[in-house]
Order: structure tokens, then C-alpha cells, then sequence
């Protein structure tokens, strides 16, 4: 039918593609803080010494370092990007072997760094992830039309891109929006290969080999996608006695893996002893950590969780029944769509220390395409397209109104006015740990100077006995919302000369991905 083809057209298609990425745009101007994994993604790219803002006068952590003040000008300059380190990309490299994720996200961090002026923003690793979110949407499109299902483009499109799920990962500043990039790069070259009949000539190799080396050096779990894939085709070339196939396939896949080996040695002692490798198969509570999963991917597409398992049941009911339907080629088809996605979730609820939405977003253009793709196997009807759509527009309509993306952290705006507000005082972060001050680094820049302190290192005699501090009238202090902030404030009123506190701003606690999780006090004698 016209109207079919219509609505799946290449003009109307780039339209949606920048109706979508405009919707996505409208949400991150409405972010306001940050996750800390964010602030240190873009730290990891800038700043050439240490992706982590050490609160003490060494860059060692120990639990008998000396906490010292850091002034806004420190800060600022910390979270910049120097004009003499534009090009100082062996920096990059250096932060990684630390760190425990593979480097080629932080090049392209730092390159928008560089195209923005250095400076921090909120739109620095936004500009990587929504180019990458626009690239799963060309290679979405790809797929469809490889597969003989260009008329599902718009449907699978609306109900991908304008998901909470995707939404959500295109705002989080992290590498998992380009590393669903290059996992559906990889099933797109893969199903080339397959239609083809595995035909493996120069061109395919060199573009599957970029893929899989730089899907590899975005984030390892890039291998685990890859890995099922390539052991489905295998098993395909074997079945089908394609013995030069196989053998060009395993030797190419060989030398893919050494050469991001060799171009990333680190990768083995992150994937080996990294608390994101090999090690978490020692990992218990697979069970509680599948439904936590679960929940994600219900939050994903805004359904309830009562609902949930019976749209799971029937979305498998689906693939099931067109399994058992369609031709051998459409069923393999369907196999390659499916199988590698639920491993992937699988293997991924073993591997993680903690159970969070970025985990599983290279899962969710999967799970679409795989719905439509079977429902429009089983169905005929006259505005099939049409229809499909239809059903999408009113699924992603039915998330915006009952739900919003996560990491926008709207309760920080409050944060930020009272830091305006407070400049010229001194600001006291108090937590529990060597990492969560970096989600308050913007208040950092705007007080005077801060102080942070561990109080699970019985670093607050720093605060007791701080000379500079005991001069002041008063100052700002935070404690992180899921602490014992009574024992702390009972403390400091009992031990030093200020006796007053004031609250000025409390968050609840136990959603890290949408709460700043910070109560502020202004102290006072």
C-alpha cells in the first residue's frame, strides 16, 4: 500500500531521526547534575594527571592522607581541558591503564572537548553519545533494509529512540550509547556476511576488523555480543561445509582480538583481576540481580512491573510462534536477532558488581527490531506498517506522560542556587567513601574553597581541628543523604565553637541515578 511505503520513506525517516534527536536534546537541556562515573568520564578525558579529584595533598589513596583545600580556581582548572594538552592523547592512554575501561570512548570525549573549548559542560559527552544515537539510527535503518523489512524502519525507530531506556543512555555520560553503536555494527556486517553466503572478501574484513577492534576499546562487554554472534555464524559455515569461510573467519577474528590486545595491553589485567572482569563469575545472588534486571527493562519501555512478566510471556510467545512459522532463513535470521541479546543479558547479570540500566541498553534495539520483526511475520493486514507505528507512537506517549529519562537530577538545581547564593563561604563535603564528591564537583567551582573528608577513613578531626575553618563565622556543609547525618551534625556541635546548623536542602536516598543524594547545612557559632 502507498501509504505504507510512505511513511517508511527516506524523507519523512531523517525527519523522525531529527524529531527524535530533538526530543532527546529538550531533555538534556533539563539536566542538571550529575552521576559521579559522568564527572569522572569527562575528567578521564581532560585532565592529564588524574581522573580522580583527590581530596588530599597526594595523588596516593590511604587511609592516613592529609585532606586539604581545594579552591574554586583549582577545581574549575582541574575540570578543564589546557590548550597545551589538546594533543597530549598519550594522557588518555596512561588514565586507562589505571582505570579499568578500555580507551577509544575518552578519545572521542576529549576530541568534543576540544570542539567545545575545553571548558566543562554538560554538552561534552552528550555531543559523542547523540552522534552515536544517530548512528544506530542509520545502522538500524541499514539493518531493516538488509533483512527486507524497510517498512518496519519508522516503527522500530520511534519505539527505540523515544524509549526511557534509550533516552536515559543517551543523556548518561558514559561509553555504553557508543558501545550499542558498534554491537549493532557488528550484527549488520555479520548478517551481511551471512546473506552473502559467506563470501569473505578484502572489504568485509577490514570493515568487520574496524568494528570489532574499536567496539572492543569502547567497552569489553562489546566482546561478549560479538563472541555468540561469531559462534552462531560458525556453526552455520560449518553446517554448510563453507571450510574457506571458516577458515578466513577464525583467523580474521583471531588477529581482531590481538590487535586490540596489542594496541591496549591493559585490557588483560582489567579483564582478568578488574572488579568489571573475569573475577565477578564469582558473584552470588544471580537470581535477585536477573530481576533487578528485569526492572530495568520494564522501566525501559514504561511498563508496569505487574505487567511486565506478562508482556514478557507474550513477546516470547511471539518469537516462539515465529520461529515455528517462518522459513529457515527468516528463522536463522531471527536466531542471530534473539540469541545473542539474551546471552549478552545473561552473562551481564554474572559480570556486574551493580545492577544499573547501562548495562543492558546494547540489548534494547534488539529486543525491538526482534518484536516487529516477528509480528510482522505472523500478521497481514492491510496498514501493517501503518499500524505498527501506530503502535509505537502510542507506547513511547505512554512513557513520556507516566515517566521521565533518569541522570537528569533536577534536585540539584537547589544545590547549585544555595552554592550562588553561599559563594565566598567555604564548602565541607563529607561521605563515605574516595569517589562520590566528584557528583558535587559543580558546587565545587562556585564556593570559595571545599574541604572533603571520609568519614569511614575518621577523617572529620580535620574538620574538628581545621585552623583555617575555626577562623570562619560559618560555612556550608554536606553530608550525603544515606549517612548518619544526626551523629555527624551531633559531632561538630559538641566539638567545635559552631553550634548552630541550619538545613537548608534534603534528598531522599537509594536512586543514585536520579537524586543527588546530598543534605546541606549551613553551619554557623
Amino acid at each position: 500500500m502507498k501509504i505504507n511505503k510512505y511513511i517508511n520513506g527516506k524523507g519523512i525517516i531523517v525527519l523522525l531521526i531529527l524529531v527524535i534527536c530533538s526530543v532527546i536534546f529538550y531533555y538534556q537541556t533539563q539536566k542538571i547534575g550529575f552521576h559521579e562515573d559522568e564527572v569522572y568520564s569527562i575528567l578521564l578525558a581532560v585532565n592529564p594527571d588524574n581522573g580522580l579529584m583527590m581530596p588530599y595533598d597526594s595523588d596516593i589513596l590511604t587511609e592516613h592522607n592529609n585532606p586539604v583545600w581545594k579552591t574554586r580556581e583549582y577545581v574549575t582548572d582541574f575540570m578543564t581541558l589546557a590548550k597545551d594538552n589538546y594533543f597530549n592523547l598519550g594522557a588518555i592512554y596512561h588514565n586507562q591503564a589505571i582505570d579499568n575501561h578500555p580507551p577509544f570512548f575518552y578519545l572521542l570525549v576529549h576530541g568534543s572537548a576540544m570542539l567545545l573549548g575545553g571548558g566543562f559542560t554538560k554538552y561534552c559527552v552528550f555531543l559523542v553519545n547523540l552522534l552515536a544515537f544517530l548512528g544506530s539510527c542509520f545502522v538500524i535503518t541499514r539493518i531493516l533494509k538488509l533483512l527486507g523489512k524497510s517498512n518496519l524502519t519508522a516503527a522500530v525507530l520511534i519505539l527505540y529512540g523515544l524509549s526511557m531506556g534509550t533516552i536515559s543512555m543517551v543523556l548518561y555520560q558514559r561509553m555504553y550509547m557508543t558501545l550499542t553503536l558498534f554491537i549493532l555494527l557488528y550484527f549488520y556486517h555479520s548478517i551481511g556476511l551471512y546473506q552473502s553466503g559467506f563470501a569473505w572478501n578484502k572489504k568485509r574484513t577490514v570493515w568487520l576488523g574496524i568494528v570489532t577492534v574499536l567496539g572492543f576499546l569502547t567497552q569489553y562487554f562489546f566482546a561478549i555480543f560479538a563472541a555468540v554472534l561469531f559462534l552462531i555464524l560458525l556453526v552455520k559455515m560449518i553446517q554448510e561445509k563453507k571450510w574457506i569461510s571458516v577458515r578466513k573467519y577464525i583467523i580474521s577474528h583471531v588477529l581482531y582480538g590481538a590487535a586490540g590486545i596489542l594496541l591496549f595491553p591493559p585490557c588483560i589485567d582489567h579483564l582478568l583481576n578488574s572488579d568489571r572482569g573475569l573475577s565477578n563469575l564469582a558473584n552470588s545472588n544471580y537470581w535477585s540481580n536477573f530481576l533487578a534486571y528485569l526492572k530495568h527493562l520494564a522501566y525501559s519501555f514504561t511498563v508496569s512491573e505487574s505487567l511486565f512478566y506478562l508482556a514478557a510471556i507474550l513477546f516470547l510467545a511471539l518469537i516462539v510462534t515465529a520461529l515455528w512459522r517462518t522459513s529457515s532463513e527468516k528463522r536463522f535470521v531471527l536466531l542471530l536477532m534473539i540469541l545473542p541479546g539474551i546471552v549478552f543479558f545473561l552473562v551481564t547479570v554474572k559480570l556486574t558488581s551493580f545492577q544499573e540500566l547501562r548495562y543492558i541498553m546494547p540489548v534494547l534495539p534488539f529486543i525491538v527490531m526482534t518484536l516487529f520483526y516477528g509480528a510482522d511475520e505472523l500478521l497481514h493486514l492491510k496498514y501493517q506498517s501503518v499500524i505498527m507505528t501506530a503502535v509505537s507512537i502510542l507506547l513511547v506517549i505512554n512513557g513520556m506522560v507516566w515517566s521521565k529519562p533518569k541522570f537528569l537530577y533536577e534536585d540539584y538545581r537547589a544545590c547549585l542556587e544555595i552554592a550562588q547564593q553561599n559563594k565566598e563561604k567555604s564548602f565541607v563535603f563529607i561521605n563515605d567513601n574516595y569517589f562520590t564528591h566528584m557528583r558535587s564537583i559543580p558546587e565545587m567551582m562556585i564556593y570559595q574553597k571545599t574541604l572533603i573528608l571520609n568519614a569511614a577513613w575518621n577523617e572529620l578531626d580535620h574538620l574538628i581541628y581545621n585552623q583555617e575553618l575555626n577562623q570562619e563565622d560559618s560555612y556550608i556543609l554536606c553530608i550525603k543523604a544515606y549517612m548518619d547525618n544526626d551523629k555527624i551534625l551531633q559531632e561538630i556541635k559538641h566539638r567545635t565553637s559552631f553550634h548552630t546548623i541550619k538545613t537548608l536542602f534534603t534528598s531522599n536516598s537509594g536512586a543514585s541515578d536520579e537524586l543527588v543524594e546530598n543534605n546541606l547545612y549551613l553551619v554557623s557559632k
